[in-house]
């Protein structure tokens, strides 16, 4: 009998550990937080059950040695848990902390009525603080009515906003609906619709319909939001190769005005003059740290403006330097050219920078060169045309040094870069 009991126990702590697991690491961390008094308060039964022998009507004592009794596997006796939940109740109904962790055991126990009952008691006690919202919330997903639980989650991003990435996390992956969560759970507003964003982007579901309507929802929304606060969107959608509708998320950006228009004719470069803020993600300009390489912007060839970018080598590393480039959506089987203004000053070795163009969908082939500038030059257009293959639909354009193959191979000196342009050659 004594191991049949014991069976029990293991099998209804073990029930309520996957629960809250089935919630998220996120949603436990949560959990952690605002019930971390659990954990610190569970003391040895003996000394517990000496303080209640010496105060019988304290509520917390009760409370305690319930928690006790319920996470103790070895030794805890589930219906004496129950018991001191309930007398916890009884000498203090005015704590919601007692009612929902009577809740929680009544649950375990196979008594939803009564489970309801006490939690929504613990409703009445404390009907705002996010603590006891949340933990009701988590109460009726774990019953067969989860959808209960979307009122008061709501209360919690509207008291709390901070939770708003654990909350989206434990209801997109309690309901995988969308339609239901933007309608039901997500307030209209711009952090509530990037947090679901991206957790739908954390958990690969680019490809899936719910990405999209998120983001049509957001774009409809007419509310401001800051252009990098979206780039994470952008740029999972080109990891993914989920080029169309990353190319019509940044169309959305231009015509909500979030970015500077495009450029005159056919120019295929976002702010190829380098006047705009460098955003570092999307279609924009991307500037990756490399070790022994500096990247700020200068004079350009005309004076401040348009500026240049400038790539500045330590001397100490032969480096295959790619870290600054654009990408850049293109149409298969045709020619293009790309070009810019380059100076050079003081740059070591026979390898120099370049203009690069390479397919980034085919290992980062590379499609076009320019000569590798080396010593100190002057100011000077160089170009790049080649030609993308049957399959290439995004490139990367940008500045590129290739290592040397002698044996003073370090790269040292600077390049200025200037009037960047791609476009596609007339009569492709």
């Amino acid at each position: 009998m004594a191991r049949i009991a014991l069976d029990s126990r293991v099998r209804r702590a073990l029930a309520l550990l996957v629960g809250l697991a089935a919630l998220g690491a996120g949603a436990l961390g949560v959990l952690r937080w605002f019930e971390g008094a659990r954990g610190r308060e569970v003391e040895d039964k003996a000394a517990l059950e000496r303080a209640l022998g010496a105060a019988p009507d304290d509520a917390r004592l009760h409370h305690r040695l319930g928690q006790w009794e319920q996470f103790s596997l070895a030794e805890g006796d589930f219906q004496q848990a129950l018991a001191h939940f309930r007398r916890a109740t009884e000498l203090n109904p005015h704590e919601s902390a007692y009612w929902l962790d009577l809740a929680d055991a009544l649950l375990l126990a196979g008594d939803a009525a009564g489970a309801e009952a006490a939690a929504a008691r613990a409703l009445r006690v404390d009907p705002r603080t996010p603590r006891t919202l949340w933990r009701v919330g988590n109460f009726w997903l774990r019953t067969p009515e989860p959808a209960r639980a979307f009122p008061l989650f709501r209360q919690v991003l509207e008291t709390d906003p901070a939770l708003t990435a654990v909350v989206v996390q434990v209801c997109h992956r309690t309901f995988r609906d969308p339609e239901v969560l933007l309608r039901e759970l997500l307030p209209p507003e711009p952090p509530f619709l990037l947090a679901y964003l991206r957790q739908l982007t954390r958990e690969g579901e680019a490809e899936a319909p719910a990405t999209v309507r998120v983001w049509e929802k957001l774009v409809g929304l007419g509310r401001p939001f800051e252009v990098r606060d979206v780039l994470f969107y952008l740029d999972y959608l080109i990891r993914t190769r989920h080029l169309p509708e990353a190319v019509k998320a940044w169309g959305d950006l231009r015509r909500r005005g979030l970015l500077p228009g495009p450029a005159a004719g056919p120019e295929l470069l976002h702010n190829p003059d380098l006047r705009a803020p460098i955003l570092n993600g999307g279609f924009d300009w991307r500037i990756e740290p490399v070790a022994h390489v500096g990247v700020t912007l200068g004079p350009g060839r005309q004076g401040e403006q348009p500026p240049a970018v400038v790539i500045r080598f330590s001397g100490e590393d032969n480096l295959y330097y790619h870290g600054f480039y654009q990408y850049v959506a293109v149409e298969p089987n045709r020619r293009y050219r790309f070009q810019a203004w380059l100076r050079t000053e003081n740059i070591t070795t026979e390898s120099g920078p370049r203009l690069e163009v390479n397919d980034v969908y085919d290992g980062g082939r590379v499609l076009g060169g320019s000569p590798g500038m080396v010593g100190t030059s002057e100011w000077a257009r160089e170009q790049v045309e080649f030609r993308t293959g049957p399959q290439t639909r995004l490139v990367r354009a940008g500045m590129a040094r290739l290592p040397s193959r002698r044996l003073a191979s370090q790269i040292r000196g600077a390049v200025l870069v200037s009037e960047f342009s791609l476009q596609p050659l007339r009569g492709e």
